[in-house]
């Protein structure tokens, strides 16, 4: 039997579902009680799913256990125990039992998403017929015949409420006087230290700061500005709770309206004043004159105070109950006011500042139509906003009025963040960004990789912004919050294509996970070469540093792909599949990387050897798992496939160790003792400091001609590195020896100039 708490929420959840669909159907023409409707599908939807998803894992084992009983025996064979037939009966009941209680949440929950897709279709039919709904127009005298028809009335009802608070407010004149006195003081005092902090003491002949500095700044000046008057207004409505002035029908949600309204003009002002910094040049986010900015700032605040007012006003007439007449008088009144405003914002000249030092000259004439991609759009909206308003849809203008506003915020809020994320990414005119101050002086990051991080940071700041932008540009556009919410779970946390399920933001932090790993790994790296691989060989350090980093970035990779959603399972299958093709179309590729692998695990070349390689020679700076980088010793870089050098013939001058054989050639005269030449040429060598004694030096008799007697001296450096400067300084002093001695250099040969020493 199922517990009876399970039994209790599918009942409940099937009759609010049941409850909800005959609602949605009585529903044809008004926004009644959608909101409340939507939150109860959407606890159906929880609860259904909550449920299903805590019997899914009973009816498993359940399975498991009727699976473990075996299949049941055949209609002609031996029956089975009666224990273990009457076992498997109870089993399938529960398993039956469990399963019709997950399908019957299941068909629940399909029924609460199709009823919250009519819901949201029917919020859209209403919005745009409200939207498109045509009124009287102004230029008729019928929508101002009404207004004076229903005016008397309305006047009543206003002055019998406001008779009614004022009488309340009378009766309780001691504590309002105080509370008004108090809430004066608030404002003064938190006036007074908010003018003392955000007071500005640079230099004005100081150079700009930049914007990420005057970012920062902004960011706590604005909500500075907002705390005296959120502050009073908060403590008046709080205030007057108190008092039980707000406890009538009408006074509180007319106090709430009200206390809404103040706030969200308080806002949007110390944004503009902390954006637009009057009498402020020095930290001014804008590139605008002290006149532009001044002036736009106040229109904006008006802007602001129009739209406050409105909704003030709207909430107003939805509690008192107020005519359609006055209702559109009122938002035409709002609209025009708007569209009024607006045209001077456009009107005004934006401006630069003059920020070059030493200008004292006049500011270069700016045309009032300028930025064209933007005044142009506002006038057209201007246009569109009076046109509508004039031709009776009055609700079509107010609402294009009022997203210009809050659409206007939202823009501006978020285009300074993303020019505040570009200041903290971007390198600035000194070279320096705050991202690569920190991984430079916090972690000694290179220039290219301190680049690829800030890079990498700005593209997730910008992303995120995004993500944060858009939600809040559709709330203001008339979308619902659930709604929004839906979306954005299902955009982020997971959709279908195919048989793929796909999560956005586990594939972000996939990503970030990814490189967080890569980032351990190469700080790893860093210290593993500072610590242990410094005291160690270079060629045994470079491969053990190569090792782990690729082991690393492997082991991200991996990590990273799995948290992201995807099946390492269905990679290796893919990589089966596309196996063909690798090994005809990279063949080459794998070969160098096999080779690679051989080169780090054999070691036959390492880092710092003298390698010859063809005709070219020179020390190996770097083994990679497809190529290796050769130094020659022109300052040259050699890249070397890893594949030629495990497949063809490669000379080690420093293989096992760096001790080499260096033989040298010398002539003399055909008349020199040959005896005497090799005991100069010994002698010479063994007084070299950097030629071992043993093996002792050879010196030989090569054999003579008619010009001249031919030797050779064969030495054993400890380092054969050092053979060209030994090499020098053997020539020099076998040279000064035999001229001492008297031996003569060889004849030359007929035909040619004499040779001007011996060689």
């Amino acid at each position: 039997m199922l517990p009876p708490e399970v039994n209790a929420t599918i009942t409940h959840v099937v009759g609010t579902m049941e409850g909800a669909e005959k609602t949605l159907t009585a529903i044809t023409s008004v926004d009644t009680d959608l909101g409340r409707l939507r939150d109860d599908i959407d606890q159906v939807i929880s609860k259904t799913t909550q449920t299903a998803d805590s019997l899914r894992p009973r009816l498993a084992d359940l399975q498991r256990q009727i699976a473990q009983l075996g299949e049941p025996p055949a209609k002609d064979a031996q029956p089975e125990a009666p224990s273990i037939a009457a076992e498997r009966v109870r089993l399938n009941a529960e398993a039956s039992e469990l399963s019709g209680a997950i399908k019957t949440l299941e068909v629940t929950w399909w029924r609460a998403r199709q009823a919250i897709d009519k819901i949201t279709d029917l919020r859209l039919q209403i919005f745009v017929r409200s939207l498109t709904e045509r009124m009287s127009s102004p230029l008729f005298p019928s929508l101002w015949t009404n207004l004076v028809r229903d005016f008397p009335a309305v006047s009543w009802r206003l002055n019998y409420n406001a008779e009614d608070w004022t009488n309340s407010i009378l009766r309780e004149k001691a504590g309002v006087t105080l509370l008004l006195a108090a809430c004066a003081v608030l404002f003064l005092l938190f006036k007074a230290i908010v003018m003392r902090v955000t007071r500005s003491r640079r230099d004005p002949s100081q150079p700009l700061p930049s914007f990420f500095d005057r970012a920062a700044t902004a960011s706590w000046v604005a909500p500075m500005l907002a705390l005296p008057g959120a502050a009073t207004a908060l403590a008046l409505y709080g205030g007057f709770d108190y008092l039980g002035l707000l406890y009538y029908p009408t006074a509180a949600p007319a106090g709430a309206a009200l206390l809404r309204a103040t706030l969200i003009f308080i806002g949007v002002s110390a944004l503009l004043s902390a954006v637009f910094a009057p009498h402020r040049p020095q930290r001014r986010l804008v590139d605008l004159s002290e006149r532009a900015a001044t002036r736009i700032c106040r229109l904006l605040q008006v802007l602001a105070a129009i739209y406050a007012a409105d909704l003030f006003f709207t909430a107003v007439g939805q509690i008192l109950y107020f005519p359609l007449s006055i209702s559109v008088v009122q938002s035409l009144v709002a609209s025009l006011a708007f569209t009024g405003v607006l045209a001077g914002i456009l009107l005004t000249p934006f401006e630069p500042a003059l920020r070059v030092a030493g200008h004292t000259g006049p500011a270069a004439p700016v045309a009032r139509i300028s930025p064209r991609w933007l005044k142009i759009p506002l006038w057209f909206a201007a246009a569109a906003i009076l046109i509508a308003c004039l031709t009776g849809y009055v609700a079509l203008g107010r609402f294009m009025a009022q997203q210009i506003v809050m659409t206007g915020v939202v823009a501006l809020i978020a285009t300074l963040l993303f020019l505040a994320i570009r200041a903290f990414t971007r390198e600035s005119n000194a070279g320096t960004n705050a991202v690569g101050s920190v991984l430079e002086q916090q972690f000694g990051i290179d220039a290219p990789r301190r680049r690829q991080l800030a890079w990498l940071t700005e593209s997730v700041l910008t992303v995120l912004l995004v993500l944060a932008a858009i939600p809040a540009l559709m709330l203001q556009w008339g979308f619902s919050g659930p709604d929004i919410r839906d979306w954005v779970k299902s955009a982020l946390f997971g959709f279908e294509i195919g048989q793929f399920h796909i999560s956005l933001v586990r594939i972000l932090l996939g990503i970030l996970l990814f490189t967080a790993l890569l980032f351990a790994t190469r700080l790893i790296q860093r210290r593993l070469r500072d610590v242990i691989l410094a005291k160690m060989d270079p060629g045994i350090a470079n491969s053990v540093d190569t090792t782990v980093g690729y082991a690393g970035t492997i082991l991200a990779a991996m990590i990273a792909i799995s948290y992201a959603g995807f099946d390492i399972t269905n990679l290796a299958i893919v990589a089966g599949a596309l196996s063909v093709g690798i090994g005809f179309g990279l063949q080459s590729i794998v070969n160098n990387f096999v080779s690679g692998l051989i080169l780090l695990i054999e070691r036959p070349i390492k880092v710092g050897d003298w390698v010859v390689v063809g005709n070219e020679q020179g020390n190996v700076k770097r083994i990679s798992v497809r190529s290796t980088e050769i130094e020659t010793f022109d300052r040259a870089s050699l890249i070397v496939p890893n594949s030629e050098l495990i497949t063809g013939r490669v000379l080690n001058w420093t293989h096992r160790n760096a001790v080499g054989r260096m033989v040298l050639q010398f002539t003399a005269g055909p008349d020199a003792d040959p005896r005497h030449v090799i005991d100069v040429l010994t002698k010479c060598a063994n007084l070299h400091p950097d030629i071992l004694r043993e093996p002792k030096p050879l010196a030989v008799f090569e054999g003579y001609t008619a010009t001249s007697t031919e030797y050779s001296l064969r030495v054993l450096l400890p380092d054969i590195k050092h053979g060209l400067r030994v090499q020098s300084d053997l020539r020099i002093s076998v040279f000064e020896a035999l001229r001492g001695t008297g031996v003569e250099a060889p004849h030359p040969a007929p035909d040619t100039p004499p040779l001007a020493h011996i060689t």
